[in-house]
Formats: C-alpha cells, structure tokens, sequence
C-alpha cells in the first residue's frame, strides 16, 4: 500500500455501497483532527476532517477516507514519503489511534476491562476491551462492528533501527484483519513481546 501512495485518488468519505463519494463539508463546526494509522507495510500519520461522530463509529460508518499532510513511513524497512493528501480504504487499515471526540458521556453503560493481546500483520497489540459484567471477552470483541477500540493500548513492532514500542490512550482495531486475539492475563507478558530500549519507546504527545 504504501509503495503505491503516489497513485492514489482525491476522494472523500464514501458510505459502504455507495455509488458516488459523500462530500465532507468544510466548515468550522467540522472538526480536523491528527490521524495516525497502521497498514500492512507502514505507518501513515496526518489530519483526517471528522463526520461529527467518534472516531470509532466514523470508521465503521465508511470505507473510504481522505487523509492530508501526510507522512508515509515504511516498516520494517525504514524511510518515509511525504504526501499532501492520500485516500485509504478501511480494509487497509489495520491499526488507528484514537482521537477526536469521546461520545456522550450520558449514553455510556457500566463496563468492564479485560486486557487483551492480539497480532495484525507486523504488530503486537496489547490493551483493555470494554465489556458489559458477565459477558464473555473474546466473544464480545468477535460480535463488534468491524472497528473495535481499545484502551491503555501499546503497539510493538520491528523496525530497520530495532524494535518499537508505542504507548497511546486508546487505538481502534480493525477484527476483520487480525491474525489471532486471546484474553491477557493482568500483568502476563506474551511470549512474542520484545525487550525494546527506552529511546525506541513512542508516547503520545500532548
């Protein structure tokens, strides 16, 4: 995907099934937020306009998203390309940190976290699922709209300079592209965990 980045399209958001591409409208009261994504061979960070819902819900109500001020870095390999603007489709996307607005507090329900470990492509996540008491984890994640978030979340992969290891608040997590998930034991460390130095160690700024 990122090999291809310079081909790509101007579009913009795009309903799943839809003929034709639904125009964001650029006005104040649409927020633009920083954008920082996982594909198969790469890391994408820029700004992405938001629809007016969580970022979450925005990414399971489209497939088609318009990303600006793009910067493209190659993993494992190394290097990066930068790019005024680049259209991604939600099948490429396996990994999203989450920003942007957090949804009405009024409409949430009493949950629980249960730490979770699971793999996609080249990287390790680790972070807490948010299920109702008595519900089963695992079974509540497979049952979720495609793009599931999670919290206190880190991402470990290697790169040409050695491994990484990003902290963030909370990263969406596309199910349909994962190759396995298991509940986490509080505190266990995986067996594919690495030992990563503390310069290659990626918190989010403020």
């Amino acid at each position: 995907m990122i090999g291809n980045v310079q081909h790509r399209l101007r579009l913009v958001l795009r309903q799943p099934g839809a003929s034709a591409p639904v125009a964001t409208p650029a006005t104040p009261e649409v927020p633009e937020v920083e954008f920082v994504a996982y594909v198969e061979n790469g890391r994408l960070s820029g700004r992405i306009r938001m629809d007016g819902a969580r970022l979450s819900d925005m990414l399971n109500d489209h497939d088609e998203f318009l990303l600006e001020a793009v910067l493209a870095e190659r993993i494992p390999d190394g290097g990066a390309t930068p790019l005024p603007e680049l259209l991604v489709r939600r099948e490429e996307l396996l990994l999203v940190h989450a920003t942007g607005p957090r949804g009405n507090r009024g409409l949430r329900t009493r949950t629980i976290a249960r730490a979770m470990t699971l793999k996609s492509g080249p990287f390790l996540v680790t972070g807490d699922v948010h299920a109702g008491p008595g519900i089963d984890p695992l079974l509540f994640f497979r049952r979720r709209r495609p793009m599931v978030p999670l919290t206190d979340a880190s991402i470990q992969y290697s790169t040409a300079d050695g491994p990484v290891c990003e902290y963030v608040d909370a990263i969406v997590v596309n199910r349909d592209l994962i190759d396995w998930v298991r509940v986490a034991e509080p505190g266990a460390v995986s067996r594919d965990q690495v030992e990563v130095p503390s310069d290659r160690l990626r918190r989010p700024t403020t």
